[in-house]
């Protein structure tokens, strides 16, 4: 190849090539920094020492360093046209033995670096390599392929040695990196190639500008020729030049008024063109144009821009962008058209866009141009619109027709003079009128308006339509179909772009079963359902109503009654007998009560009565007695009769309080002391009875805090034989040391502790107080001494009766001989069964039992012989009047008959010698009573007993 190019250009070429080789000089600079740079890298992994790569490494950069002085002073001294060729062969002999060296630096590293350097890994040699041969090889396609032989005897030696040593040695470890070589030798020679080639046609291009070059100046020749030929011809030329400005200038004027007129017409053309793009801008249209001739179709984007795609390409875009369920029809569409089957091909279908949004389109093309021979169309143009916004419009007045007609309330369209215009079935359904019946008519005139307020609001309905375009409220309707029910309707007004009323739009709900559900939930929330009476809520609301509204109301009574043993009488009756019977109180109390205010059921057996105290009512104390009247006759419950009585409280407004609570709780209290006097009465409120109650209150916390504090002291009263005069036992009794009250005597705090849970807390105190006391006695010797403690029915009915003293037994390690319980008859009148096995238990853990106060109580010889008791008391009241002959008879009647059942008779109260003796022709058993000792505390009884025992046993001794 080199030799033909050598033959067939010119010596001047020689010349540049060789001008060119100064690219050699840059090329052996640029191998010798590549190898001095290979040679660092090794030496910063490794080390500078001595060894063969170092050697070699010395002798390439002299070798290349001599290289270039020669490359330099040749091109200085040999760049003649003389020495052109001697320089061509001194520069193929540098590339040989540099492409030698640097062959031989890849056998020397891959085989004998490596024996030197047994560290060296195999990825820093093949980096080594790569390196040198890579770099290099990469240099030699920028300087040496404009001469393909210097490339050649360069390239070649530099990779023959590892090419062989590979052949002879191979590298199973590193064939991948190998292969990777001889891909990079190839490919390398490839360009190295075309490189050539390139230079190869400049250079030939370089020669045709030289034979360009000799003729251009054999023109010029020609021209000076011609030139003075010319001239000769110009002076003919000015005469004809004359003539022709002349011509020229007629046909300027000419070219001016024809410019003038396309100037309009292509002004007038742009016009219209604007306005055709306007139009299709404004209406979203895309002309397209399709040459089936040519197979392109042109398209006008969004940018008025028109795109040409080929027809094939486009034909199958289409199965991209159209909707899968449209393509086939639109295909089919477009196929029938282009057969001439249809006179215009129009189809709407879905594309997608870039953004991968789905749209829809319209699209209308038509065939213009068909060949004539055989009716195969050539041209067809057509326009597509946008109508995603219209098709989106369509499914919203799809679903806003749907939702008209399947909406839960009902819903109207008016005109401006309030004339239906549309119904939906829910509102035709809500009338109970055909729709046909109902369009056309006026907005209230499907109502009934018989009254003139039904009008007259209806009327004012309309006017707030007109005067604030709006309405909303609740009311009642009844229309032309008797239907009537509950509405809550909201009108709006529909303006236009210039603010008039088009139309009215009404929603309807039908509210009628949420009304009757509230009337149903205020029934229940203000009435009791049994009494039919309001409630407690409801009382208290109304009251405070009345007491706030002074100015129609100035005074009036709070009644409160309260049906008397209303637990004991609904306990005997069943459930349902109880409320009838409270159905009954009930309706009595409305009927004796007409000219109340209000007449509520509070509780189960609680009523309350507001009533106005005016002169045109009867007195309050006429109303209470009528009431009390009233209840005096029978009612009759399951076919029995029952008399029920029924206590009163009263409290007036504003005497009595100015406040519900003041009123309420004053009248409870008038009711309370009414219960307290045993019903069937009527009570007023009175400030000194609740000055009363406050200190009762304030006593009953003081008791409390009483029992906590350790206030509570036990006092003991001897009780004496009557025969021997001997200490028999003691009385165990409370007192009640107050911290600023001082002693407080029983009679003032019991019976408030038995009307509370106080009394069984007191009495679970003195039994473990006794049971201490006594065993503190046994210790000291007094061991046939007992105590007697009172028990009450609370105890008993509590249940923890035997618990406590079988704990006191136990813990204070005393029996059942060393007590005795005092029990009241009233104890005997609740619950008798569960009394009579609560002291049979007590019996048979020998303890004694005492009937206490009898005679004052609820007494019956019954329970004499009934209950298993030991000891009879006879109380102080009898005692005192002892010489008075009725009270003796009667005193000695109980001695006589307690005796004769075989019960222990104790006497109480004695005072005075008299009594004393009395008692004692009587043959009564046990005397106790001031005459002999006041009760004593723990300290002063142990020293009565000891005081007791020593005159005994002087007594004995004389």
């Amino acid at each position: 190849m080199l030799g033909v190019h050598e033959k067939s250009l010119p010596h001047f070429i020689y010349t540049d090539q060789i001008n060119y080789t100064n690219h050699v000089r840059l090329f052996i600079l640029s191998v010798f920094c590549i190898s001095l740079l290979d040679y660092l890298l090794f030496g910063f992994f490794y080390s500078f020492n001595a060894n063969i790569f170092t050697t070699w490494i010395g002798i390439t950069l002299t070798l290349l360093f001599c290289f270039y002085c020669v490359c330099h002073f040749s091109l200085k001294h040999y760049s003649s046209v003389r020495f052109a060729q001697r320089t061509n062969i001194t520069f193929q002999i540098i590339c040989f033995f540099t492409g030698l060296l640097l062959g031989v630096s890849t056998i020397i590293i891959n085989y004998f670096l490596v024996k030197d350097v047994p560290d060296l890994s195999g990825s820093h040699v093949l980096t080594l390599t790569a390196l040198l041969l890579t770099s290099s090889h990469i240099i030699a396609l920028t300087f040496l392929t404009q001469h393909i032989r210097y490339f050649f005897l360069f390239f070649i030696p530099s990779i023959t040695p590892l090419v062989i040593s590979q052949i002879i040695h191979r590298d199973q470890e590193h064939s991948l990196f190998y292969l990777a070589y001889y891909s990079s030798f190839f490919a390398t020679l490839l360009c190295a190639q075309a490189t050539f080639k390139i230079h190869q046609r400049l250079y030939q291009v370089l020669e045709k500008n030289k034979q360009l070059i000799d003729v251009a100046e054999q023109h010029n020749q020609w021209t000076e020729e011609l030139c003075q030929q010319l001239q000769r011809e110009v002076n003919k030329s000015k005469d004809i030049e004359a003539q022709l400005q002349f011509n020229n200038h007629l046909l300027e004027q000419k070219v001016r008024e024809r410019t003038f007129d396309l100037t309009e017409m292509n002004d007038s053309l742009q016009e219209h063109r604007q306005n055709l793009a306007f139009a299709h801008e404004t209406a979203g249209i895309r002309p397209w144009e399709w040459n089936l001739e040519n197979n392109t179709v042109g398209i006008t984007n969004s940018h008025r821009k028109e795109v040409t795609r080929d027809s094939e390409n486009h034909y199958s875009l289409l199965h991209k962008i159209v909707h899968p369920d449209d393509v086939e029809r639109v295909k089919n569409t477009l196929y029938n058209h282009l057969c001439g089957q249809t006179k215009r091909y129009e189809e709407t279908f879905r594309i997608k866009r870039p953004s991968g949004e789905w749209v829809w389109i319209h699209d209308v093309g038509q065939v213009i141009l068909r060949n004539p021979k055989d009716e195969t169309p050539l041209r067809m143009v057509g326009i597509h619109r946008d109508i995603n916004q219209e098709k989106k419009d369509q499914e919203r007045l799809k679903l806003a027709a749907s939702v008209f007609e399947q909406a839960s309330e009902g819903i109207f369209i008016l005109d401006e003079s309030f004339h239906y215009l549309e119904i939906n079935p829910k509102y035709e359904q809500l009338t109970g009128l055909d729709k046909q019946f109902i369009l056309e008519k006026q907005l209230f005139e499907i109502t009934k308006q018989n009254k003139q307020h039904h009008y007259n609001f209806h009327l004012s309905i309309l006017d707030t339509l007109h005067e604030e375009y709006e309405y909303e409220g609740e009311f009642q309707e009844t229309y032309l179909s008797e239907k009537s029910c509950f509405l809550w309707i909201h009108i709006n007004a529909v303006k236009d772009e210039a603010d008039r009323i088009i139309n009215y739009i009404g929603i309807v709900s039908d509210q009628t079963e949420r009304k009757h559900q509230e009337q149903r939930l205020s029934y229940l929330t203000n009435y009791d359902t049994l009494t039919d009476l309001p409630n407690r809520f409801y009382y208290h609301q109304q009251l405070h109503q009345y007491l706030i509204n002074e100015a129609s109301i100035q005074h009036l009574a709070v009644i409160r009654l309260n049906i008397d043993r209303f637990r004991a009488l609904n306990e005997l009756l069943s459930n349902q007998a109880g409320n009838e019977l409270l159905k009954q109180v009930a309706q009595r109390l409305r009927i004796s009560n007409i000219d109340a205010l209000l007449v509520a059921h509070l509780s189960a057996d609680d009523f309350a009565i507001i009533y106005e105290m005016s002169p045109l009512h009867p007195p309050i104390n006429q109303l209470c007695s009528n009431i009390v009247e009233a209840f005096s006759k029978p009612f009759y419950i399951a076919d029995q009769e029952y008399v029920v009585s029924i206590s009163i409280g009263v409290a007036i407004y504003p005497e009595h309080g100015r406040q519900v609570d003041n009123l309420n709780t004053h009248a409870e209290q008038a009711l309370t002391e009414a219960k307290r006097l045993g019903g069937n009465t009527i009570r007023y409120y009175s400030s000194e009875r609740t000055n009363f109650v406050a200190k009762h209150t304030d006593l009953e916390l003081d008791l409390r805090k009483a029992i906590q504090n350790n206030e509570l002291v036990v006092y003991y009263q001897p009780k004496i034989t009557t025969q021997n005069c001997q200490i028999n036992g003691f009385e165990a009794l409370i007192r009640w040391k107050h911290p600023t009250k001082g002693l407080i005597m029983p009679d003032i705090f019991i019976p408030l502790a038995e009307s509370t849970s106080l009394i069984s807390d007191i009495g679970r105190f003195v039994l473990y107080e006794a049971a201490k006391q006594l065993q503190e006695w046994q210790k000291l010797g007094f061991t046939q001494i007992h105590i007697a403690v009172n028990i009450v029915a609370q105890q008993i009915l509590r249940g923890q009766l035997l618990h406590d003293i079988d704990a006191v037994l136990d813990q204070y390690s005393i029996t059942g001989e060393n007590l005795e319980l005092e029990i009241t008859e009233s104890a005997f009148l609740e619950n008798t069964e569960n009394v009579k096995t609560v002291l049979c238990a007590l019996k048979e853990r020998n303890i004694s039992i005492a009937l206490d106060d009898f005679g004052t109580g609820y007494s019956s010889l019954a329970y004499l012989t009934e209950y298993p008791i030991d000891i009879l008391k006879i109380d102080r009241a009898f005692i005192s009047k002892i010489g008075n002959p009725k009270q003796d008879a009667i005193v000695n009647a109980m001695i006589a008959m307690g005796r004769t059942i075989g019960l222990k008779v104790v006497a109480e109260g004695v005072e005075t010698e008299q009594q004393r003796d009395y008692l004692k022709r009587q043959n009564c058993d046990i005397l106790q009573g001031y005459l002999f000792a006041k009760p004593l505390t723990a300290i002063h009884a142990t020293e009565y007993l000891q005081q007791h025992m020593r005159l005994s046993i002087a007594r004995y001794s004389i």
